[in-house]
């Protein structure tokens, strides 16, 4: 499956769908986000642009659509990750860690259980 970038507000809207584990419709999307935050009209365009995308599915029964997700969390995070790496820098995870080291984002206590994972994979 081709995986594609989502924005910050579709991620969102998203981040509700999986939490659910199962099917959602806008209602439960507008009362997870609060009456105020978007209009329902936004929802469902946010909603059609990521079934566009092929990030989720929608199955229609009279007005109300149901949308699940097409894509697992752990699948798109990786994806962005993958996507981040190469991006940023090249492919390369020596250069990504030493971003952090030389920033001061990583402490020798991460160092340190990063290596001990790379001695057991």
């Amino acid at each position: 499956m081709n995986i594609v970038k989502i924005s910050d507000a579709e991620y969102e809207i998203m981040e509700i769908i999986w939490a659910a584990e199962g099917e959602v419709t806008t209602a439960d999307i507008i009362e997870k986000l609060g009456e105020n935050k978007w209009k329902h009209t936004t929802i469902l365009t946010l909603a059609s642009r990521l079934v566009d995308k092929n990030v989720l599915s929608v199955r229609k029964e009279g007005r109300i659509n149901y949308y699940s997700p097409t894509i697992s969390k752990d699948e798109y995070k990786s994806y962005q990750a993958d996507d981040f790496l190469e991006e940023m820098y090249g492919g390369s995870v020596k250069s990504l860690v030493a971003s952090l080291y030389d920033n001061k984002k990583i402490s020798e206590e991460d160092i340190k259980e990063l290596q001990d994972w790379i001695r057991r994979v």
